[in-house]
């Protein structure tokens, strides 16, 4: 939803003397054992009269106080992972209020890369505008093919072994895991200020879902066994949403409700308010609260007894996959250049920055999230 409105506030300021925008960000992520940074590079850039490339580059520096939980694994690591991805949007060229004229098919493909997880997606989309242009429908569909790699772990006396998919006992440097998703999703323009959105997210996960290097403490027995997830999953999602602008007072309020459930039997809810205020003509302000509660999956405890005696061959010591609830909010201020007498391109560029805190009541503790950033108008 913030894309959304960022997105919208710099169409409105830039349409009218630029083709593309350029955007510097960058995000600080700490919780209790965990901190990330990430710099990152967003553009889009208008491709002929009816063409849209986007594309961006980012960096996770990711500093963790253990690779895993349990206690022979407890050690300080630090991780980089690359990630760099295109899309392209064509608006079809057809007679003049035919449907040909309102649809847009697209595609994206992106590559994460990091010392032992690679991920390759491709993804095709497609949009059309319907009832006079007031009603928006949309589908897409994407495949992500993914390898879990521990072979870095490897020394002169071994390593972690992985237990792929099909094999009868962990033997592997490396697993693959392909994850197939798709969505439909709509919206309508039921008023002249208030717009309503629907969507649905389907995600068929295949191959190796474990955290490589995380251990489960069996304290009956007084060891430690390597997590084990299931090697497929279902994963679905619906979500709902209304957006109203109230004129007087120059005020946006939108509202959304998001219902996630999957066959490992998780059920979690996620709703959320936001508020955002125009202040004078160049600066805007909003602050959003989101709740978050989530069941606990099927083979999860709090404490293992023996696995061998369990109904299952599942054990994991992922905090999120236990029961937990949660809370988030958010201050944002977003100013145009134009506050500042700048002028010429920079008097249409965006200065944003976000402050969350994330409250947590699992294993990972609290969060405090800041990002800011710089978006440029371009001419070209």
């Amino acid at each position: 939803m913030r894309l959304q409105l960022v997105a919208a506030a710099l169409l409105v300021s830039t349409t009218a003397f630029a083709d593309g925008n350029l955007s510097m960000r960058g995000v600080y992520y700490k919780e209790r054992s965990t901190r990330v940074m990430q710099p990152m590079l967003d553009g889009m850039f208008e491709v002929g009269s009816r063409g849209l490339v986007t594309a961006h580059v980012l960096v996770d520096a990711i500093t963790s106080a253990s690779a895993g939980s349990g206690a022979v694994m407890q050690k300080p690591f630090t991780e980089q992972r690359y990630e760099g991805g295109i899309g392209y949007t064509h608006e079809l060229d057809g007679p003049s209020g035919s449907i040909l004229d309102r649809i847009r098919l697209g595609g994206d493909a992106k590559l994460s890369d990091e010392s032992d997880y690679r991920s390759i997606y491709g993804g095709v989309r497609t949009e059309a505008d319907l009832a006079h242009r007031n009603a928006t429908v949309g589908a897409g569909g994407g495949l992500s093919v993914d390898k879990v790699d521990a072979s870095g772990s490897q020394g002169p006396l071994g390593g972690i072994a992985l237990l792929c998919e099909g094999n009868a006992s962990a033997t592997s440097t490396s697993c693959p895991l392909d994850v197939y998703n798709a969505y439909i999703k709509a919206s309508q323009i039921t008023g002249e200020d208030t717009v309503v959105g629907a969507n649905y997210e389907l995600a068929y996960l295949d191959g190796f879902q474990s955290n490589a290097y995380r251990q489960v403490p069996i304290p009956v027995l007084g060891t430690y066994v390597p997590e084990r997830h299931p090697f497929t999953r279902t994963r679905q999602a619906a979500a709902a949403s209304i957006r109203h602008y109230f004129r007087e007072s120059e005020t946006t309020v939108v509202a959304a409700y998001r219902f996630y459930w999957d066959d490992w039997h998780i059920h979690a809810h996620t709703p959320e308010l936001r508020i955002i205020q125009d202040v004078g003509r160049h600066a805007d302000a909003s602050f959003m609260y989101r709740y978050y509660r989530q069941t606990a999956a099927y083979f999860w405890r709090p404490f293992y007894p023996d696995p061998m005696t369990l109904s299952h061959p599942y054990v994991t010591d992922d905090p999120k996959m236990s029961p937990f609830d949660g809370h988030t909010l958010e201050a944002k201020l977003g100013v145009f250049g134009e506050a500042f007498d700048l002028s010429g391109r920079w008097a249409g560029a965006r200065f944003e920055g976000i402050l969350e805190y994330v409250i947590q009541h699992n294993r990972f503790g609290n969060a405090v999230v800041a990002h800011v950033a710089l978006t440029l108008p371009l001419e070209y």
